[in-house]
């Protein structure tokens, strides 16, 4: 079952204006909504690298292990942390030589898998091996059910503004009748990546995680009458 947390901030930032159309009386506010999201689908991406074991018994020689062993190491983790293989992926492959580091040249591969929650990507960088491993980074959350979430954030926003447009309404003894306008500003549909990227080995990345946060706000002009009327 997806677990997702969500919290509606309503700005109380409202752009007030009355004007006189035609025959009609207008009110208009803007109003705003944040959402917070827990992702249901992280994307971890981990590059890797041969690396060469000293033999401990002949000084200057050495083993290399290839890309496919530490290939070999790495899917073990992931399917055993509960990856399916279908959600496990080549994004990169091939390297370059450093010259000044080694007169050898080593391939490298990325691999990028999709989780469903920080607690299975902290059993990986638990489990998985150090040696081997270039890079530990996520690069994309997000979640299953966003659609949902966008509605919500947008009635949020709307209902802020009807808020707003009401108390000052009654404030200046006047009755909000219908909207005649509504502009969506800014959808905020491309916050969606907003996390910390975890540093393989560090720890503090994982606990430091952000949920998915989008923003919402609308223009609304309301028109309204006297109370008299």
């Amino acid at each position: 079952m997806t677990k997702s947390f969500v919290s509606a901030i309503v700005s109380a930032l409202m752009v007030v204006s009355c004007l006189s159309a035609s025959a009609q009386s207008i009110i208009e506010v803007t109003g705003s909504a944040t959402i917070n999201i827990v992702p249901d689908r992280i994307t971890v991406e981990i590059g890797m690298e041969e690396y060469f074991i000293p033999d401990e018994y002949n000084l200057g020689d050495s083993t290399l292990v290839g890309i496919k062993a530490v290939e070999r190491g790495v899917m073990k983790v992931l399917l055993g942390a509960g990856v399916p293989d279908s959600m496990i992926n080549v994004s990169d492959m091939g390297n370059y030589r450093d010259r000044n580091s080694t007169g050898e040249f080593l391939m490298a591969k990325r691999l990028s898998a999709v989780v469903t929650d920080m607690d299975q990507l902290d059993n990986i960088a638990r489990r998985v091996d150090r040696k081997g491993i270039t890079s530990f980074n996520i690069s994309k959350i997000d979640n299953s059910d966003m659609g949902r979430y966008n509605r919500q954030g947008l009635k949020s926003a709307l209902d802020a503004a009807r808020e707003k447009a009401e108390f000052i309404a009654a404030n200046e003894g006047l009755v909000i009748v219908k909207p005649v306008e509504i502009v969506e500003n800014s959808p905020g549909y491309n916050d969606g990546a907003m996390f910390s990227n975890v540093a393989y080995g560090g720890g503090s990345g994982m606990d430091g995680m952000r949920r998915i946060v989008r923003r919402y706000s609308v223009t609304v002009k309301y028109q309204f009458s006297d109370k008299k009327s």
